[in-house]
């Protein structure tokens, strides 16, 4: 299914293997006008999954001690 936009009258009609189907995102379109936005939970490739995350330790590797400790309060101040 190549939608680009996604009428509310559309949204009415359709089943959840229909939405699953979304190639991506889709915008919600009433009167012309955005109103909302419709995206297909995916389930995600393990394997990319994993490539994605030993990037992020890498780069994370390579950053200077000052921005890692940065990054851990910051993080641990959103916690709370």
């Amino acid at each position: 299914m190549g939608k680009n936009a996604v009428t509310m009258r559309e949204l009415q009609k359709m089943s959840a293997a229909t939405i699953r189907a979304l190639p991506h995102a889709v915008p919600i379109k009433s009167d012309g006008e955005t109103v909302g936005m419709l995206m297909p939970f995916k389930k995600p490739n393990p394997e990319r999954m994993k490539e994605v995350l030993d990037r992020i330790e890498q780069h994370y590797a390579a950053l200077p001690e000052e921005t890692k400790e940065w990054l851990e309060r910051f993080l641990e101040e959103r916690e709370h």
